[in-house]
């Protein structure tokens, strides 16, 4: 059984909702990337400009290989990422990818150093050593990359938690494929780190932007440097393979990426777009205990779920559409303890999405058989299945409807909004 209690109906969206987002801006780009300064293609300024004028990225961060750079090269890269930058419009993003034949890759941001000693041991083989150069040049930002690339990579020592300060300076981690999230973005979190995931496309070649679809999402106050870091900082990033998609989480305000006190019925606030209005063929809620609700959408989503978590330690939103893309949030976190709610053992049957735009799913909560009956508003049978899963309303109009569960002596009735 599981040890927490939630209530799935899915409330009507109210216009202070809507704008709860607001003031940030989801903004796209690539955190990883190279140029002919190490094993890539061309240089940087090319980079930065073709991400911009090809690509129509937001930003591009050039992370050139550290062992293959110099002290020179890393002034120009910086120089070149402030001559493209204009807030607003564009930023390039200076960094630099430690690369650990033994523990896994590290991209590293906001630093206005590089490691100079790359040829002694300690910078392959020492794990604490390259954590602590991160703590002592704050305000550093890293980023653990693809991780699981390569089959003798220890995964930064399986990714060992090490303490709440290193957890606060690396606050992402980098996907290139959906076999890496599904491995390791749960896993991370379960180990005890506060990750936001980004889909990066670690160019090495001259395609910053085009080499697929997938994008680093940022929601961030307005486009500049300053304001992105301190985005990816408080940890309101997600990962796409659509370029045009987005996904926001938030409860009562507080943004995914955040940390909050758990309690009943918490409004969780659920915004999945894509611009080409495309349907999420599967919706998942997360959490360290596995999936906690699966839906669907026949297309733009902006809803709240009443979720009551009693011992989850986080939880994210997985959707992916019909053609395969995926889209990640990132977490939001739970502390503290629920008093005065047990936990639910009762069955009680739900609908889902509410509000629909055309196609309704019953969960009967495990009881059959079943009767379902659908009623208009005026309250007026329209017509009676059993044990049917689906309800396809794409040929009613918007408006309220009742649905009717009856299961042997037990009656349940739930309002559904059609809204199209």
């Amino acid at each position: 059984m599981r040890n927490y209690y939630l209530s799935f109906l899915i409330l009507l969206f109210s216009t202070v909702v809507v704008k709860a987002q607001y003031p940030y801006q989801a903004f796209y780009g690539n955190l990883h990337s190279h140029t002919g300064n190490s094993d890539g293609a061309n240089n940087p300024v090319y980079a930065y400009n073709y991400a911009r004028d090809s690509a129509s990225l937001d930003f591009l961060a050039v992370t050139d290989h550290l062992e293959q750079i110099d002290v020179l090269e890393w002034y120009y890269v910086k120089a070149n990422a402030d001559a493209v930058s204009s807030n607003g419009t564009y930023v390039g993003i200076a960094g630099w990818e430690w690369g650990s034949p033994l523990h896994g890759h590290v991209n590293v941001f906001n630093t206005t150093s590089i490691i100079t000693d790359v040829t002694n041991l300690w910078y392959t083989t020492d794990l604490p050593a390259f954590y602590n150069w991160i703590l002592t040049h704050a305000p550093a930002l890293a980023q653990f990359n693809h991780p699981g690339e390569e089959t003798y990579f220890t995964n930064w020592n399986d990714f060992e938690y090490i303490d709440t300060i290193l957890d606060n300076a690396i606050p992402l981690l980098e996907v290139q494929n959906v076999q890496q999230a599904t491995d390791y973005y749960e896993y991370a979190l379960n180990k005890g780190w506060h990750l936001s995931p980004v889909w990066n496309q670690d160019n090495h070649s001259a395609d910053w932007g085009t080499k697929n679809n997938g994008r680093a999402g940022i929601w961030a106050n307005s486009l500049s440097r300053t304001d992105l870091f301190d985005a990816i900082k408080m940890g309101r990033t997600f990962a796409t393979m659509d370029k045009n998609a987005f996904v926001w989480l938030d409860i009562s305000g507080v943004p995914m990426g955040r940390t909050l006190q758990r309690y009943s019925q918490m409004p969780l606030h659920i915004k999945l777009n894509d611009a080409g209005n495309e349907a999420w063929q599967q919706i998942e809620l997360v959490s360290n205990l596995g999936v906690v609700m699966s839906f669907s959408a026949t297309g733009n989503l902006d809803t709240i779920v009443p979720i009551t978590l009693m011992t989850d330690n986080y939880l994210f939103l997985r959707a992916v559409q019909a053609d395969s893309d995926y889209i990640w949030s990132a977490p939001l976190y739970f502390n503290g303890v629920i008093t005065g709610v047990a936990e639910n053992n009762d069955t009680h049957p739900f609908i889902y999405p509410n509000p629909s735009k055309g196609m309704v799913h019953i969960n009967p909560a495990g009881l059959y058989p079943y009767i379902v009956e659908v009623f208009d508003a005026q309250g007026r049978l329209l017509y009676q299945v059993q044990n049917k899963h689906s309800l396809n309303f794409e040929n009613e109009e918007n408006g309220l409807f009742f649905i009717r569960i009856i299961q042997d002596n037990k009656v349940t009735t739930l309002k559904l909004m059609v809204v199209k």
